[in-house]
């Protein structure tokens, strides 16, 4: 019986498909199943790297629709109680889903579950978060590597495919609090995420990260009017924030009356600093 079903969408990254693979592979854990999504790739070391990939992994081609359509596309094929989303230049160390899946199967009311962040790449260091579902309707504090049950995926809606400029997990992390589903941190780094300022996505993301915002604003205005934000302040107030709240309500305000430059640069500054902080050898 397959208990979690990993989702690799893949676009032209061959170089590093097979190190994600074969992370999922070594897990402790074996009753698992992986499906590659081809969203679309088109250079012929990526396309060869699909075409030698082995069998028992299931490789679904789809034109080029988005990370959001691709995740999409191989959670409605899985047949897995749990999803967990790997991007394909990322892996996981071999205990994440047995030291996952045993917690969210073991304890009360735990829907999702994320772990510490091992970063490699461009920067380095171990990134610890705690969940706030308050600071999450400004800042995406989680990791798009979530272990998650499958009706959940199907009762929000998916991941939707209208993003397509990044911050896709995000837009999803919010429907989850929305619906009631607060994921919890398990404070070892066992997802090992590559950074890469120089990448289209982290480009377009952190440039249309102010659009992005008042996107997500305008789809969840039941969300971001004030009565309901305050309740939800009230109810998370007392959980660790990353800043003073008075710079949340900042925020809400510069996304009304500052230019998208001017707040992308505020931002953008403010998320170095705090990094800074927050990464340890």
């Amino acid at each position: 019986m397959i208990e979690v079903s990993v989702i690799i969408p893949c676009y032209n990254s061959g170089s590093t498909l097979l190190r994600a693979v074969e992370s999922i592979q070594d897990q402790t854990i074996k009753n698992i199943e992986i499906i590659v999504v081809n969203d679309g790739s088109d250079d012929s070391h990526t396309l060869e790297v699909l075409r030698n990939i082995p069998k028992k992994i299931k490789v679904i081609t789809q034109k080029n629709m988005g990370l959001s359509a691709a995740r999409n596309t191989g959670i409605r094929e899985a047949k897995g109680k749990y999803i967990l989303p790997l991007d394909s230049d990322d892996y996981l160390l071999s205990s994440f889903v047995e030291v996952t899946l045993k917690k969210i199967k073991n304890e009360n009311n735990v829907f999702c579950i994320f772990t510490d962040i091992n970063m490699f790449g461009e920067k380095e260091g171990i990134l610890e978060r705690n969940y706030n579902y308050f600071v999450q309707l400004f800042t995406n504090q989680l990791p798009y590597c979530l272990l998650y049950e499958k009706k959940i995926w199907s009762e929000i809606g998916g991941y939707d495919e209208n993003m397509k400029i990044g911050y896709e997990d995000w837009e999803f992390n919010i429907r989850l609090g929305k619906y009631g589903y607060y994921p919890e941190r398990i404070n070892q780094a066992l997802f090992n995420y590559h950074i890469s300022n120089t990448g289209m996505l982290v480009s377009k993301s952190d440039k249309n990260y102010i659009s992005i915002l008042r996107d997500i604003r305008n789809k969840h205005k039941d969300i971001y009017c004030i009565s309901e934000l305050y309740r939800i302040w009230k109810k998370w107030r007392h959980t660790p924030m990353p800043y003073p709240t008075l710079l949340y309500i900042g925020m809400y305000l510069a996304t009304e009356f500052l230019p998208g430059n001017v707040y992308n640069y505020i931002y953008s500054t403010l998320r170095f600093l705090k990094q800074s902080e927050r990464f340890s050898r």
